[in-house]
Order: structure tokens, then C-alpha cells, then sequence
């Protein structure tokens, strides 16, 4: 059992957000693009990275993520579309459960989060946002990372 936390706020600013429907091979490539555009504009990650996958579609050869990638900054600066700043990201009324251990564990932990929810009578507001609050060092220490993750609830019991 993991430790859940109600009422929980998660608030970023300056944040650099990315969505679209992408291939995983095309993720690992934007998220390649996105730290050249942070190193190239002098700017620096101000927390973890957050990811946010909306849908997934198999319906092809290769699956489709629906997603959206948002990192924090130091501060903003011009992007083009596929990019944009949230100046402000805030998501109120979030239930939080943290993952602690390799990320092939982390939808039980996710599904231990909907579980929670589901059977204190709350209705998902939001999708899930993964976010990584320890990154692996390297590929032997994936086993340290550390995810926290938010989903935004409607607190109404009708």
C-alpha cells in the first residue's frame, strides 16, 4: 500500500508544454528537442518533468500516445507550434499517490490510485499527471526513481 494524499494542489510556472498524438520512437525524439530548446534559450528545469497521456490508440500498426509532456522553467521564452508556455499550470483538488521503484511497476501503483478513488465515490476530473520527482541516474539505478501521481477529482457525490 502506498501513502494517498486528498486535496493535494500541483502549480507550475513558466511552464513548456508539448501535445500531441505521437509514436513512442517520436517522444523519445521530442523530449530530445525539448532539452536542446531549454539549453539553447539558457534556461533551467525548476522540478520534474510531468507527463500526461490522454488516450492511446491501437488501431494501427504502431500505437498512437495522446499526450502531453509539461516541464517547469526558470522563465519563458519564444516557442513555435509544436511548443507553447502555460505561464501558469494549476491543478486543484488532485488525489496524490507516489511510485517509488522501477517505472514498470507504475501502473499498479496508478491502478492502486483509481481503486482509492473510485472507492471513496470520486470522479476523475482529470487525466493522470506523472510526476517525476527523482530521475534515474542511470540505467542501473531505475530502480531509485521516484513519480508522484496526480488526478484531479470532482468532489461532488451525486
Amino acid at each position: 500500500m502506498h501513502e494517498i494524499t486528498e486535496n493535494v494542489v500541483l502549480e507550475m510556472t513558466n511552464v513548456l508544454s508539448f501535445r500531441g498524438k505521437v509514436t513512442q520512437q517520436q517522444l523519445n525524439e521530442i523530449s530530445k528537442e525539448i532539452e536542446t530548446l531549454i539549453k539553447s534559450n539558457n534556461a533551467h528545469k525548476k522540478g520534474g518533468s510531468v507527463s500526461a497521456t490522454y488516450a492511446v490508440d491501437t488501431t494501427g500498426t504502431i500505437p498512437l500516445i495522446d499526450m502531453e509532456l509539461l516541464i517547469p522553467l526558470d522563465k519563458d521564452f519564444p516557442v513555435n507550434e509544436p511548443y507553447r508556455f502555460k505561464p501558469v499550470f494549476k491543478l486543484k483538488n488532485a488525489i496524490k499517490i507516489r511510485h517509488e521503484g522501477s517505472p514498470v511497476y507504475l501502473q499498479n501503483t496508478a491502478n492502486e490510485l483509481m481503486r482509492y478513488i473510485s472507492e471513496h465515490g470520486y470522479t476523475p476530473a482529470t487525466a493522470g499527471y506523472n510526476v517525476t520527482v527523482k530521475e534515474p541516474a542511470n540505467q542501473a539505478d531505475i530502480n531509485n526513481m521516484i513519480v508522484d501521481i496526480y488526478i484531479g477529482v470532482n468532489d461532488n457525490i451525486l
